[in-house]
């Protein structure tokens, strides 16, 4: 009888700094009763990757899972892949890094399972050619991608039926196609759709395998997948109906399989990942035109398009959203801190001490890929993941800066976020200032280092490819079918009524001491909206740059640029310089100059964003008048307070985005979004001077 091998797969993982309840959830509603259902049938055998995150929550909390997971293995049924420990984007990494992820997974699961692995999961299957080499030398046989990058090369879909081998420097490595076709069948359709595909590929050598390696989650955690997956019997029907089509379907482990048949053939991959990811690193008007192209080619050719018609790159993601950047500069910056501190563990030989071994774990549990990047899932979008990779890299970076720096204050020009152009950074014992001189003399990182807090960890409100879903389902949603159970790239749910109305956009990245020029009918409520007239051209453009270094040093920041004021236009000088004080905290002294031009009135604003745990108004608020700013933050056990020498009025808002997870669309607080301002009238050369200090202490 002809045949085929079948290879059937889940990747669990949570990200570092998801909350308890959320592991729970997952265990109970996935990861258990997956594993149940697959002990209840023992002729079939399977595959499974966990992130060392997941694994090390699973030993404190359910460490009876992980036994019977052992046993599988020990039965032969189940094969254990390695990958990152962590689960970062291994491309993003540095080599040393890349090595030392690897590693670390694969020692757990020498000595947890008693086996070698011989294959790893590639966090969001991203892939750059050089990662060849990095598997050979890592020791690592195979990885698993998406048909996507297969497909790209030229080949078929009737090509994607088993292992083909790609090389790199002369090392190599084998890579195996994950059906697109078989992601979206399983569990959604009925199993017979399964079937269907497979039996299209049997031969009486059986030499082609299918692959299916996708989420555990979607097995359970999923919206709607716990009752369609379980309750009504889905998964256990799926299992029957391979056990009892085993005289064709052979569910492999994928080193039996690679052990039994040679590789199809040689292939070159191009960068690359699945082909939704694809999408969703392009920015919005992009999207928007790829999906518009994809609507317009006919039926009987999607399938040939696919070869070709694809969007971006992950990089690409370092582009779209500052704020990733922001994040991934900051790691390779403690990155190489910390590998001064603790040596290159980039050979598998390598052992760092203790204190080494601790400041890398800190480093690598930073590079989790999830807040780095958004599409369906949250990730990016969600403040306690951001928060969450910047306490590990501040650890790293505290304790690697007790050997490097000690208790010095240092200051230094460079391009941090690698954009041609130079930042200042300060970095003192218990805090950092990060300034952007060329983005309107910002302050863009703030970081209590003992607390491993970014008080600058805020989200500017952006245009999101998927917002017109929104507003058509809105404009439709009584034509909705929730007649059948969909994938999580086709739902679309809403988790409160009129999120529509809050898509607001930002011309402008929100940081801090952004200096405002405001036409005088601006109201609260336009500048919440960030739909408001600037008369002066201060925000995006750059200033020049003076550091004095003393015992507390101060950097000057002065720009020269015009307001207007009606059909007036004034030559104005904005001089701001930001001095760190004690014990945590900074101050800015304003002076504002009327340089060229006739007697004028203008109203200033200096904004700063500041990242709480929690949101604590729902609406805009205005203070008049106001000599201090409070706020309280329970949740980080702070107490962030800002003086100002003479009477200021104030705006404070929320600032909120609207975003797309697998739960729906929802809105999520990204910070407090807080305006000094105040009106000036400017004889020609007067001089206006202000100052205020913004700090910080334990509740």
């Amino acid at each position: 009888m002809n045949k085929v091998h079948f290879i059937l797969g889940v990747h669990n993982h949570q990200p570092i700094g998801n909350f308890d309840f959320v592991f729970e959830k997952a265990y109970v509603k996935s990861y258990l009763p997956f594993l149940e259902a697959m002990e209840r049938h023992p002729p079939i055998h399977w595959n499974m990757h966990g992130t060392g995150i997941l694994w090390e929550w699973l030993e404190h909390h359910h460490p009876e899972y992980i036994d019977r997971v052992a046993e599988q293995v020990k039965q032969g049924r189940l094969e254990i892949l390695t990958g990152g420990y962590y689960e970062p984007i291994l491309p993003a990494l540095p080599d040393s890094d890349k090595a030392g992820q690897i590693q670390k997974l694969s020692r757990y699961i020498r000595q947890r399972f008693k086996v070698k692995p011989r294959g790893m999961w590639l966090a969001e299957r991203v892939w750059e050619p050089h990662l060849t080499k990095v598997l050979a030398d890592n020791d690592i046989e195979y990885t698993l991608l998406d048909d996507t990058h297969f497909l790209s090369t030229g080949l078929s879909m009737e090509e994607m039926c088993g292992a083909y081998l790609s090389e790199e420097q002369g090392k190599t490595a084998r890579v195996l196609p994950i059906r697109q076709d078989l992601r979206y069948a399983i569990p959604f359709k009925d199993p017979g759709e399964t079937l269907n595909i497979l039996r299209q590929y049997t031969s009486s050598s059986g030499h082609k395998a299918l692959v299916m390696f996708d989420d555990g989650e979607k097995f359970g955690l999923w919206p709607e997948t716990y009752q369609h997956v379980y309750d009504e019997g889905w998964l256990e029907k799926f299992l029957t109906v391979l056990e009892s089509n085993k005289d064709w379907i052979i569910t492999s482990r994928i080193s039996d399989y690679l052990t039994a048949h040679v590789p199809h053939g040689r292939v070159y991959l191009p960068t690359a990942s699945y082909s939704e990811m694809g999408e969703w690193t392009l920015p919005a008007p992009a999207q928007e035109v790829l999906t518009d192209l994809q609507k317009h080619i006919p039926p009987e050719e999607k399938e040939a398009a696919k070869r070709f018609v694809r969007g971006g790159f992950w990089r690409s993601f370092l582009t779209k959203y500052e704020e990733s950047n922001n994040v991934h500069k900051k790691m390779l910056r403690v990155s190489e801190k910390v590998h001064k501190v603790a040596g290159d563990v980039g050979a598998p030989s390598a052992k760092p001490n203790l204190r080494g071994q601790k400041l890398l774990d800190a480093l690598w549990a930073g590079q989790c890929n999830c807040a780095y990047w958004h599409g369906v899932f949250g990730g990016l979008y969600l403040p306690h993941l951001r928060q969450a990779l910047y306490r590990e890299l501040l650890s790293a970076e505290l304790q690697a800066d007790r050997v490097l720096q000690g208790d010095r204050i240092q200051i230094t020009h460079e391009d941090f976020d690698k954009d041609g152009r130079p930042e200042i950074l300060i970095e003192a014992q218990d805090q950092n200032l990060y300034l952007s001189p060329h983005n309107g003399g910002s302050l863009f990182e703030w970081d209590l280092r003992k607390e491993g807090i970014n008080l600058q960890n805020v989200l500017t409100r952006r245009q999101e490819g998927y917002h017109k879903q929104l507003l058509d389902f809105v404009a439709h949603q009584d034509a909705a079918d929730s007649s059948k159970v969909k994938t999580i790239h086709d739902m679309v749910r809403v988790k409160e009524p009129g999120l529509e109305k809050r898509l607001f956009v930002d011309w402008y990245r929100r940081t801090s001491l952004l200096d405002h020029f405001i036409h005088p009918n601006t109201k609260l409520d336009d500048f919440y909206r960030c739909q408001y007239g600037e008369q002066g051209d201060f925000i995006k453009t750059g200033y020049q740059a003076d550091v004095m270094e003393d015992k507390y040093p101060q950097v000057r920041l002065t720009r020269m640029g015009a307001v207007w004021t009606g059909d007036q236009k004034n030559m104005i000088s904005v001089e701001k310089t930001i001095s760190l004080t004690e014990p945590r905290g900074w101050q800015v002294v304003y002076r504002i100059q009327n340089v060229h031009g006739e007697a004028c009135q203008m109203w200033f604003g200096c904004e700063m964003n500041l990242a709480f745990s929690s949101q604590d108004k729902q609406d805009p608020q205005e203070h008049l008048q106001q000599t201090q700013w409070v706020r309280r933050d329970h949740g980080y056990g702070l107490v962030l307070k800002a003086q100002f020498d003479l009477p200021m009025d104030l705006w404070e808002f929320p600032l909120e985005t609207v975003s797309l997870s697998e739960e729906g669309f929802e809105r999520t607080y990204q910070g407090t979004v807080l305006l000094a301002h105040s009106k000036i009238s400017l004889q020609p050369g007067q001089v206006w001077v202000r100052s205020w200090r913004v700090g910080v202490q334990p509740e």
